[in-house]
């Protein structure tokens, strides 16, 4: 399964079911049997392949993009307690669905 930034994952066709958003849990939606790049390698050579794209149903609202941001966030910082700060953003931001 690939990641492509927050947008899309992509897996095999057939390879799973279904799958939650790892930004905010929801179950995304699914187009099965999509043919076209999966990254920015493919895009450039013009090439591609058969894929399941999965998509959040929230990934074009405000707060999953903060959301998206906040994890961002917290996985580049060193210090354990501005990360704790982030995660409290983060569980305020998912739990409200709003920006802060």
């Amino acid at each position: 399964m690939l990641l492509s930034g927050t947008q899309y994952l992509h897996a095999k066709p057939g390879e799973r079911d279904e799958l939650n958003c790892p930004v905010c849990g929801t179950k995304c939606d699914v187009k099965r049997n999509c043919f076209g790049p999966t990254c920015f390698a493919e895009s450039v050579g013009g090439l591609g392949h058969l894929h399941d794209r999965f998509t959040c149903p929230h990934r074009d609202e405000d707060w999953h993009h903060y959301a998206s941001q906040l994890i961002a966030q917290k996985h580049d910082c060193a210090s354990r307690r501005v990360r704790e700060l982030i995660d409290l953003d983060l569980q305020e931001t998912l739990e409200r669905r709003v920006v802060l």
